[in-house]
């Protein structure tokens, strides 16, 4: 009677092995020759866990990190998804003269090429446009 179970291969998902009367996961042979299956009793040769290909993936927001929160301040599309006229990206700054936050900005290197660039800057809202020197 015991052959007649073991006649039928687990259920494999990925990585995991599930029971083909009942369903539930299996636990992991270890030294074992046969997973019992905790819910019916079931038995399962080891050898189901054999040669299984394993790959894992993850949600870029599962690992955060400083560098990643800063570069969505930095946007170089409209919330619809088009395209700005300029094709300049967009921080996320506020204006001197308006107060809208929202500045396209672009760098040249002006000056040697030992000192910093100049960044320009010009408010969406307003147009007004302003320079820093790092």
């Amino acid at each position: 009677m015991a052959s007649k179970q073991t006649t039928t291969r687990a259920d494999r998902i990925g990585s995991l092995l599930f029971c083909p009367a009942c369903g539930t996961l299996l636990s992991l042979p270890g030294d074992m020759d046969e997973i019992a299956c905790e819910q019916c009793g079931r038995r399962e040769p080891a050898s189901s866990y054999e040669n299984l290909d394993v790959k894992t993936y993850s949600h870029p927001n599962a690992f955060p990190s400083s560098l990643r929160q800063k570069r969505a301040l930095v946007q170089g599309h409209k919330d619809d998804g088009t395209r700005q006229k300029d094709d300049d990206p967009v921080v996320q700054e506020k204006c001197e003269k308006c107060g809208h936050i929202g500045l396209s900005y672009k760098t040249m290197q002006l000056r040697s090429a030992d000192e910093g660039a100049t960044v320009f800057y010009k408010c969406l809202n307003c147009g007004d446009q302003t320079r820093l020197n790092n």
